[in-house]
């Protein structure tokens, strides 16, 4: 048997191409999870509710991307019962949340419904790692193909008490640290070596035997960008949606008067604020990012911090509509606030790596986003939440008018 091949991709073969419908409905059940997080942040808010809050949406956000860059690695070849097989483990996962919260903050003593939580996503997460075609190594982002951070996860079945969440906290480091450090060259290079050694050593023990010339091939692959930036993007449209829907949905139970139709066109200029950041000059769902100018890897983890802000943002916005014009208690102002300042601060992070934004636009951006949302949660203890709402549109708004003013067309993703 011959060495193996490394076969790089070539360039310039793929076709432009775009999300398909069963890529849209598998998007729609991850967003699901998203959504189903507010149980956590909705009761109680403590350093506990937002630790579980960041654990689950990072096992939701993971068990989505796995499958995302298969489909999108895999185009035309890609099977959709596969995808329909990751999405009922994500709804099983989904379906747990509510029962996962109250075991943990309720503190009732019931792990069941975390044993099923994890148990689903070794599951999900484990299938998806085995969409690959033999021999393809995943540049861009390896750990999808591996399974070194569920370690922990399946030793949590066994463990009852917060250790479980304990373990499920590890493993989720190991995935993160793994995606900082880990190379996709990297690690083609060791599966060369490997190969080319056995391939040695059969040599050696059979020096007569005869090569047939089949030797295994190995595929680095990468990510097909503009597909990927669409799915990025569609991701963050799908959240902002469903963040609208959990605004609506609390609207519903409040009581009609002027205040909550003020609050309500505050909260959806918020959002659709965050839209025209994100999608009209923004680049792949990220706010002030151009296309090309950042590594796929860096992408996905800004990915992942934007939509777990507004994911948070709606969070808030639905528990000012219900406080109606009660002044917010520490905790949920500070969220709110904090979410709008984390998600301006990324666009800043963005806008500095793909040279999107001279000195002058940073820093105003800096001063209107970031540091505006942390004055008033430090200082604006006696405003209503509907007050606070407001105040945060019109830094959404204030932000879209110098887009549109400064960069009215090559900010248009």
């Amino acid at each position: 048997m011959s060495d193996p091949i490394i076969a790089d991709e070539p360039e310039n073969t793929r076709i432009e191409r775009h999300a398909s419908w069963a890529e849209l409905f598998f998007d729609l059940v991850a967003v699901a999870g998203v959504a189903a997080l507010a149980h956590i942040l909705g009761s109680e808010l403590d350093l506990a509710a937002l630790g579980l809050y960041t654990l689950l949406f990072l096992s939701f956000w993971l068990s989505w991307t796995t499958f995302m860059l298969y489909s999108n690695v895999a185009a035309g070849k890609t099977r959709v019962i596969r995808l329909m097989v990751g999405m009922f483990g994500l709804g099983v996962m989904v379906a747990s949340v509510p029962g996962v919260a109250h075991s943990v903050l309720g503190h009732d003593g019931d792990s069941r419904p975390l044993t099923v939580f994890a148990i689903a996503y070794i599951a999900t997460r484990v299938y998806g790692s085995r969409s690959w075609r033999r021999g393809e190594v995943l540049l861009d982002f390896p750990v999808v193909q591996y399974s070194t951070g569920l370690l922990p996860w399946t030793v949590s079945i066994w463990v009852d008490g917060q250790w479980k969440l304990v373990l499920w906290s590890v493993g989720i480091g190991l995935d993160l640290l793994l995606i900082l450090v880990v190379s996709g060259d990297k690690i083609l290079k060791q599966i060369q070596s490997r190969f080319t050694a056995q391939a040695t050593t059969r040599r050696r023990r059979r020096p007569h035997a005869r090569s047939d010339g089949d030797g295994a091939v190995i595929h680095g692959v990468s990510v097909d960008p503009v597909h990927f930036s669409e799915r990025l993007g569609l991701f963050v449209i799908i959240v902002l949606g469903e963040s609208v829907v959990q605004v609506i949905g609390a609207a519903a139970d409040a009581h009609y008067d002027v205040g909550l139709l003020a609050t309500g066109i505050a909260s959806f200029v918020l959002l659709a604020g965050m839209f025209g950041l994100s999608v009209v000059f923004g680049y792949a769902g990220l706010p002030h990012l151009r296309a090309g100018r950042i590594p796929a890897r860096a992408a996905l983890g800004l990915h992942c911090l934007v939509t777990g802000v507004v994911a948070t943002v709606a969070v808030s916005l639905s528990s000012v509509v219900k406080h109606g014009s009660d002044s917010l208690p520490d905790q949920e102002r500070w969220l709110l606030c904090g979410a709008v300042a984390a998600y301006f601060a990324l666009g800043v992070v963005t806008g500095v790596a793909s040279h999107s934004s001279d000195l002058q636009r940073t820093i105003s951006r800096i001063i209107t986003g970031i540091v505006i949302p942390l004055l008033l949660g430090l200082l604006a203890t006696d405003a209503g939440g509907r007050t606070l709402v407001v105040w945060m549109a019109l830094v959404v708004l204030a932000h879209l008018w110098f887009e549109r003013r400064l960069a009215p067309v090559q900010g248009r993703a």
